[in-house]
């Protein structure tokens, strides 16, 4: 099972049984809150590195594309120049 899974599982429980966690008191639920909050820690992470490697293949990809552009466009305007 994955976390988002298990974080799921655990919410379901909490919202199906509120009335018995309140119940416990607001250490338990601050108890759950950071279990919950734990639970996404390492997805949250894994999304943060997809962006970070989306983010630098999106630059370099813009980044060939302008540098085509400006070696054609200063290929064009040397053979202007000469002929």
């Amino acid at each position: 099972m994955d976390e988002y899974e298990k974080s799921n599982a655990l919410l379901s429980d909490v919202i199906l049984n509120y009335r018995t966690v309140i119940g416990f008191g607001q250490k338990n639920v601050n108890v759950v809150v950071n279990r919950f909050q734990k639970l996404l820690e390492e997805p949250s992470r894994k999304k943060v590195k997809n962006a970070h490697l989306g983010g630098f293949f999106f630059g370099y990809s813009n980044c060939a594309r302008m540098l085509f552009l400006g070696i054609v466009f200063l290929i064009g305007s040397w053979l202007v120049r000469e002929y």
